[in-house]
């Protein structure tokens, strides 16, 4: 199967090479053809840089559950599919850089790191943030990692995070939703950091470094009750 994805992408590839060199008078609609191949090969992604995590009735609502690692190594950038606010109060959180499973919802050790998002009874907006052990409770009054979008999370949205992988200093983060500033977080080349809605990366301590030797990413729901996904998607490929 892998085989098969590399050949089909190499001959996108050859295909769009030879529509460039074209006859002059068929210029327009190759070009659109071209555009749309380059697309594709764009988001192509090789079988072993991804994983992804179906969000169903096996997931035991409040747990800390593990996600799944590609084998090319440890992700860097996660998308969360059709995110939904069922009620009030409701949160998402990812884990990174952890060695065994979070027993709390904050960081307590230099090298983690968590992003946080969902509905609030408080806003009609939901609230995502950042955070690690220095910093980053948005609701405490941190905002600078943390941000409170006009995003309606009542009819579902894919909303999508990159966390650098820096090894000489404490990460740079970034937080798109679909929609929001021309981005779509199924389509990476829409990302930037001019359209993200947090990026973030002056944390008070720059040696707290993101741990990422053989560890494990990790998930938590509040409450299912209140708030859902379909599906997380986790890739090794870096947006940023």
């Amino acid at each position: 199967m892998k085989q098969i994805r590399k050949m089909t992408l190499l001959f996108t590839l050859l295909v769009v090479g030879s529509l460039s060199i074209a006859c002059p008078d068929e210029s327009s609609d190759n070009n659109n053809t071209s555009l749309g191949l380059l697309a594709i090969a764009a988001n192509y992604e090789d079988p072993n840089t991804i994983c992804e995590k179906t969000i169903d009735a096996t997931y035991t609502s409040g747990t800390y559950a593990e996600l799944c690692r590609p084998a090319a190594g440890n992700g860097n950038f996660v998308r969360i599919e059709n995110l939904k606010a069922l009620g009030d109060n409701g949160y998402f959180y990812f884990f990174l850089g952890y060695k065994t499973a979070p027993t709390t919802t904050a960081p307590t050790l230099t090298g983690q790191y968590s992003f946080v998002v969902g509905k609030s009874v408080s806003s009609p907006n939901p609230y995502a943030w950042f955070r690690n052990k220095d910093y980053g409770n948005y609701q405490g009054g941190q905002t600078d990692s943390g941000a409170n979008p006009s995003l309606a999370l009542a009819n579902g949205a894919d909303v999508c995070i990159s966390i650098g992988n820096s090894t000489t200093s404490a990460p740079s983060v970034h937080f798109w939703a679909t929609g929001i500033n021309g981005a779509n977080c199924k389509v990476r080349s829409s990302l930037n950091s001019d359209n993200a809605i947090i990026k973030y990366s002056a944390w008070p301590d720059s040696n707290n470094i993101l741990a990422t030797d053989s560890l494990a990413a990790y998930f938590r729901f509040s409450s299912t009750a209140l708030l859902t996904a379909t599906k997380v998607h986790v890739s090794t490929r870096p947006i940023l």
